[in-house]
């Protein structure tokens, strides 16, 4: 790459470059603005994570149809990553930058869209004051109880089905949302990183990268507690809603977040147009080792680049090892509030909570104290890779020990079908003609042991309203008093939440002090003028191994362990109930295995990396040694010539007292 010309070094656009904006271009600047843009990725995704249960019960898909839209993402990314990695990587990096994050606020507008279109649904105004209930509401089930008829009769329970479409319109609209930020974020994570390492000292650089990494960490804590809050109100924040949101029922404002945090971004993204496409002291710095016998650039064309990046062992095991151990977690990326929805029957607003405080916050710790021991004690490239293969191996033991914590439900009233789901339908509720496609409505025996699908499912006649909370009475599935009350059943976690959250802290805080090192044997590993182009083969491989058949795959696997699907207009629409041991178990042993891979690889690493200059040359410390010495000689010279001359004078003085008592 050539030298940039002194206008290179100037922050601003075109003729618009100030004076008092210059004192932005240094990399202290960058950093925090590379660690913003960083942020509101890590929101963004956070946030759609956190929503994707409810958008799943608003639009009525599956969990393989959420791994689509996510993977959509990465398709996208897939596609652009080489290209712009190769072009950026030769041109004004911070202005690509800039471009790929406007594109990832832009998306976040496209995403209002399908609220914007469909509204919050005929299906949920219903559980509204303003629009009542219509024929489900309690005043129509009052009127049949007097009339002592059961609450589940077929004809009562109708669907609007005019306005079915051939596909969800808004799965597909969230594709196309994802699409552009697909082509947007694959430069975050090249010419970004690029951009930092060419304009900082190689000594500098692991505690400005965990800096960056610790400003990111805080975005999925953010976006995971704006999604709980959100969660909280009411899809349509003007209307009065008549269940709360521990409701199954219930659906949250989820498109609420997706304003603030799209202008954010765009934001962030027009301040970073304003960095040059080096830094002055970088420049400054790079024409001194110049001058002092740097070697040679190797050619950059695409082909001879891609020859050195295919044959670089490191490189390569290095980017199979991350694939692999990105396969090993996305299922949990993206399930997690739903995991803990059906391990630990939490709500969606507090699953999304616990996923953005106390992962995110061990892992933030965790950044933040490798950039410091990094930078401090420069253990060795084989001391970091040895510590990527002991806290992947660790990290894989703490999922192995995720299957065997828990306390999944297993009260739902009604028997096994031969392929697995759940027949909800028995003798004493057989002719109730209880609609496939009715909401669940979960309610609990008096004696909180079992829970029954719906108050139809439960063969209910009566129902009363008693200090806020309705009860059923006349239920031919309970035996006794045959009354029960809305909503699950109780049941005894005991300590297994607590232990949960510990053992996640402690595998997040560990797994996360390897990512500096990793990132530093993965940029140290490659020529100079490689390293946007080795960044987004790297990339290309974690989306091609994980990122774009990871969330397809594991939506497919969570909708396996569906016993009851929710219907449609005669079609299958979102999963009502998981079978909660099926769930952790295939999630976590599947994990398991891919994280177990990504440790054998990173042993490939370790016996490779040998001899791998990740610092600055000693050269450079000698030199700074040097110019210590020179300087500390050179003031005691000066002191000594300070003493002669006080002696001089003190001889001078001697002389002249005397001479003068001898006068």
């Amino acid at each position: 790459m050539s030298n940039p010309s002194d206008e290179d070094t100037s922050c601003g656009l075109w003729i618009f470059k100030p004076k008092w904006l210059q004192v932005f271009a240094s990399k202290k600047a960058y950093v925090i603005m590379y660690g913003l843009l960083g942020f509101n990725q890590c929101i963004l995704s956070s946030y759609f994570n956190g929503t994707l249960t409810t958008m799943e019960k608003r639009f009525k898909y599956s969990s393989q149809m959420s791994g689509i839209i996510s993977s959509t993402w990465d398709l996208f990314s897939l596609m652009s990553f080489m290209v712009v990695s190769h072009i950026g990587g030769k041109g004004h990096r911070a202005r690509w930058l800039a471009y790929g994050s406007m594109l990832v606020g832009i998306s976040c507008f496209i995403r209002l869209v399908p609220h914007l279109i469909y509204g919050p649904g005929v299906e949920v105004l219903k559980y509204t004051k303003e629009y009542g209930e219509g024929v489900n509401s309690t005043s129509a089930i009052m009127n049949l109880a007097s009339n002592n008829n059961k609450m589940c009769d077929a004809n009562v329970f109708t669907e609007d089905c005019e306005n079915k479409e051939f596909w969800n319109m808004a799965a597909l609209i969230l594709c196309a949302a994802h699409a552009v930020i697909g082509l947007g974020s694959s430069v975050y994570w090249t010419c970004g990183t690029a951009y930092l390492d060419d304009n900082v000292r190689k000594n500098s650089f692991p505690v400005l990268l965990a800096i960056v990494q610790c400003i990111r960490m805080m975005g999925p804590a953010l976006g995971y507690a704006l999604a709980a809050y959100t969660l909280t109100i009411f899809i349509e924040p003007t209307l009065t809603p008549t269940i709360d949101n521990d409701n199954p029922r219930w659906i949250g404002a989820w498109w609420m977040g997706w304003a603030p945090i799209g202008a954010i971004c765009i934001v962030c993204a027009s301040l970073t147009l304003l960095f040059p496409r080096s830094l002055p002291r970088a420049v400054a710095r790079n024409k001194d080792q110049s001058t002092n016998g740097k070697k040679e650039l190797l050619p950059t064309d695409f082909k001879t680049s891609m020859k050195r990046i295919l044959s670089n062992k490191i490189l390569v095991l290095n980017s199979a090892s991350s694939s692999f151990f990105v396969m090993g977690l996305i299922g949990w990326w993206t399930f997690m509030p739903k995991y803990l929805e059906t391990q630990f029957r939490q709500s969606a607003s507090e699953s999304n909570f616990v996923s953005g405080t106390v992962g995110v916050i061990s892992s933030g710790a965790g950044i933040a104290v490798s950039g410091i021991i990094i930078t401090k004690f420069k253990p060795s490239p084989r001391k970091l890779a040895l510590w990527n293969v002991v806290v992947e191996f660790l990290e894989a033991i703490g999922f192995f020990m995720y299957a065997f914590i828990g306390c999944p439900a297993d009260d739902i009233h009604g028997h096994w079908n031969a392929d697995n789901t759940w027949n909800v339908t028995m003798s004493c509720n057989s002719d109730c003609n209880c609609s496939p496609s009715m909401d669940y409505n979960p309610i609990c025996s008096y004696d909180k042991l079992t829970t029954f699908y719906s108050p139809c499912h439960a063969g209910c006649s009566q129902v009363d309203t008693i200090n806020g909370t309705k009860w059923y009475g006349g239920c031919e599935c309970i035996e006794g008093l045959g009354t029960a009350f809305e909503g699950l059943c109780p049941i005894d976690c005991g300590n297994n939440f607590i232990i949960f959250l510990f053992i996640m802290a402690g595998t997040r805080f560990l797994s996360s002090t390897g990512r500096a090192g990793n990132t530093i044997i993965q940029i140290r590993s490659v020529e100079e003028q490689d390293k946007s182009l080795a960044l987004g083969f790297t990339e290309v491989l974690v989306a091609v191994v994980a990122f774009l058949p990871g969330p397809i795959f594991y939506g497919t696997i969570v909708d396996t362990t569906c016993i009851i699907w929710g219907s449609k207009c005669g079609s299958t629409g979102n999963c009502w109930l998981y079978d909660g041991k099926r769930f952790k178990y295939y999630l976590n042993f599947i994990s398991t295995g891919f994280l177990i891979v990504g440790t054998a690889l990173d042993v490939g690493v370790w016996y490779h990396v040998k001899g791998l200059k990740i610092y600055d040359d000693e050269n450079d410390n000698t030199i700074e040694v040097n110019k210590n010495r020179i300087s500390v000689e050179k003031r005691d010279s000066a002191n000594d010539l300070k003493m002669k001359e006080l002696g001089k004078m003190e001889s001078k003085k001697a002389e002249s007292k005397e001479t003068a008592e001898k006068q």
